[in-house]
């Protein structure tokens, strides 16, 4: 989640720079919304790109975790069988 608020900072930043860079430059109102319009949509497509990057990485993360708490849980019951196996034996 950290790295989530890093990267809307980061893009944010760097989408409000452009914003300023282009309404002081010395350029005509039309030519400058148009470098504006065409600044936020690859800003939009960049942060879509990253977007999905962070969702793989975080839905990689939780499958991990799931895995690894059914591995816990599965030695978990084995070692319960065993020792309730050997309880009724006794």
């Amino acid at each position: 989640m950290q790295s989530l608020k890093y990267i809307g900072v980061a893009l944010t930043a760097g989408i409000v720079g452009a914003a300023v860079a282009l309404l002081i430059a010395p350029a005509s109102g039309r030519d400058t919304r148009r470098r504006l319009g065409r600044r936020l949509e690859e800003e939009s497509r960049r942060m879509g790109r990253t977007l999905r990057e962070e969702k793989e990485n975080l839905l990689k993360k939780g499958r991990e975790a799931i895995e690894d708490m059914a591995d816990y849980v599965n030695d978990e019951l084995d070692s319960a069988q065993k020792k309730i196996s050997k309880a009724v034996r006794a």
